[in-house]
Parts: C-alpha cells; sequence; structure tokens
C-alpha cells in the first residue's frame, strides 16, 4: 500500500508516493516545510526572507492544481538489456549512472550501499523508482532522486535549479556559484557577517524561476550538507561567480559573457537536446533581467563589500 504525500517548491506541486510505513517525518525532514494539502507549516523565518516572500511569489508557492511531477515508488524495476549508458558523476550523494533506452530515461544512485533505480516518462512529468526503504540511507537516496527530477522538470516552467549559494539581503536575493571548493558557502557567510540582517536562503541547489513580475529565488529542500530547507522565496537581484584569488576583484559581465559564467552551474540532462534548449533559453532571458558579475576574491569581509557594491554600481 501506498501513501501519498504531496509538496510545493518553487510554485510547483510535487507528489511521492512511498510505501505507508516509510516514516517521511524522520526520512525526509528536508520537506517538511514544504508540505502541501493543508499540511504545511506556517511560513515563519526571519524577517528579511519572510518579507521577500511576499507578492506573486507567495501566489505561486501557494498554487495547487495537478502536480508537475509524480514520483511513484515499485517493489520491483529492472533496467532493460537494451539501455545506453550516457554517462555516471561522483558526488557527496554517491555514484549517479545516467541511461537512456527507447525515449525514456533511466537513472540509478548507488549511495553508501544503498541502491536505487528510477525511470523517468519522455516528458519528465512521472516516474518510477525502487529502492530498499528501510535501509538507513533510503531517505537521502529518495531525496536525490527528487532533485535531479525537479531540475529537468522546473526548465519546463521558466526556471533553472542552479548549484549555488543563496542569502537574502534587504528583501532581494543574490546567488553564488563557483566550483566545488571555491567558498560559495564561505562568501554566503561573509555577508552575513558583513551585512546585518543578511540570512542564507539556500546553501546548494535554489530554483530561479522567471515571473511575470520578474525571476525571483526559492528555497528548496536540497541544501548540500548545510540544514538551510526553507520554503521562502526573493526577487533575485545578482549572481556572481567567484574564484579564489590573493585579491579582491569585481567584474560585471553582460550578454554572452555572463550567460557562460552561469551556464556551468545549471542542472539540465545535456544529453537531451529539447532540455538542453529550454536551458539556454530560460538562461539567455535570465541573464538579460539580472545582473551578473565575476568575482576574485579572498574568504574576507572586504570581498563580501566590494562583491555587494560591484553588483549595485553594474
Amino acid at each position: 500500500m501506498l501513501a501519498s504525500h504531496s509538496y510545493l517548491v518553487a510554485g510547483l506541486r510535487l507528489k511521492l508516493l512511498l510505501p505507508a510505513g516509510f516514516d517521511v517525518i524522520r526520512g525526509l525532514p528536508n520537506f517538511r516545510d514544504f508540505a502541501a494539502d493543508g499540511d504545511a507549516p506556517a511560513a515563519g523565518g526571519d524577517a528579511a526572507c519572510a518579507q521577500a516572500a511576499g507578492g506573486d511569489a507567495a501566489a505561486a508557492q501557494a498554487s495547487g492544481g495537478d502536480p508537475a511531477l509524480i514520483l511513484q515508488w515499485v517493489e520491483e524495476l529492472a533496467l532493460p538489456s537494451g539501455a545506453e549508458t550516457l554517462f555516471s558523476e561522483d558526488s557527496d550523494m554517491g555514484r549517479t549512472t545516467y541511461f537512456s533506452c527507447g525515449g525514456e530515461s533511466w537513472f540509478s544512485l548507488d549511495f553508501i550501499g544503498c541502491k536505487a533505480l528510477m525511470r523517468v516518462s519522455e516528458d519528465y512529468r512521472k516516474a518510477v523508482f525502487t529502492v530498499d526503504t528501510s535501509a538507513p540511507t533510503a531517505g537521502i537516496v529518495i531525496s536525490s532522486l527528487s532533485r535531479a527530477l525537479f531540475a529537468q522538470i522546473v526548465l519546463l516552467h521558466d526556471g533553472i535549479s542552479v548549484h549555488s549559494s543563496c542569502v537574502v539581503r534587504d528583501g532581494k536575493a543574490y546567488m553564488f556559484l563557483g566550483r566545488s571548493g571555491t567558498g560559495k558557502s564561505t562568501h554566503s557567510r561573509l555577508w552575513i557577517e558583513a551585512f546585518p540582517g543578511t540570512e542564507l536562503l539556500n546553501d546548494d541547489n535554489p530554483a530561479v524561476r522567471i515571473l511575470p513580475d520578474g525571476p525571483r529565488v526559492f528555497g528548496t529542500p536540497w541544501s548540500g550538507k548545510t540544514d538551510c530547507w526553507r520554503n521562502l522565496s526573493a526577487p533575485l537581484c545578482g549572481i556572481v561567480r567567484l574564484r579564489q584569488a590573493p585579491f579582491d576583484s569585481f567584474e560585471p559581465l553582460d550578454g554572452i559573457q555572463a550567460f557562460s559564467e552561469v551556464y556551468p552551474g545549471c542542472s539540465v540532462l545535456r544529453s537531451d537536446a529539447f532540455l538542453h534548449e529550454r536551458l539556454c533559453d530560460n538562461l539567455e532571458m535570465l541573464c538579460s533581467l539580472v545582473k551578473v558579475g565575476r568575482m576574485a576574491c579572498l574568504p574576507d569581509l572586504e570581498a563580501a563589500r566590494i562583491c555587494a557594491s560591484g553588483i549595485a554600481t553594474h
């Protein structure tokens, strides 16, 4: 028997169909604040982000309707013998391998011995997966599968899932991108220290959507190693790609330079031509609406001040 659990992430409804015995409170604590259907806790949190969540974004977050994505557990699932291996990647979430077969995408995930397999419909709106839900890390695996799927479906809703750290200052959001180990989280912490009232919105995978009132950044259940699972949003004011350097320097970017600096941080199954085209369209629009810059920096408070000044005067 399966139990249905609905969540609202970036204004999009996600439905998880999981074994009735699976404890979502303990297994998926990062989804708690995104619960829908009247089960969602009040949008509390700190003043800056709570205030930023008003207006059209709040209406988007409260939207109901049909699910944008349905992820259903099944007891058995086997990869077809003719499936083509596209690529594999290793991360802090284990090894993920991507396959293609008959127009459908398949994902396998191996995290600390907990293995999962997922089959995704051609339009990415429905998926079935199998995993041992009694395994200690089953919740982490289910969360990872949902993250991979959400990154594709948000592209169909004028959005992008961006690997970045994001803060909110004076009701506006700023996203910091960079290679792993560059110091994205550190730079966010420096902003919080340098500018009183600044808060962390998400530390790994915020989602951006281009809404009628402009681009907004949404907190998501996926925040890397930081437990920052905030169901809040704010208008996006700036995007900055960081690199380590023995000095602090901000460079404003426009056009193709801006696109090229943001693109590596955007999540998409690049082997899917349609999804990749949607990403490029969304990103081109985003870069035309938001200030983008490149920051060479030290891990010091002056870097935060120079970065903020550079965005403000761009």
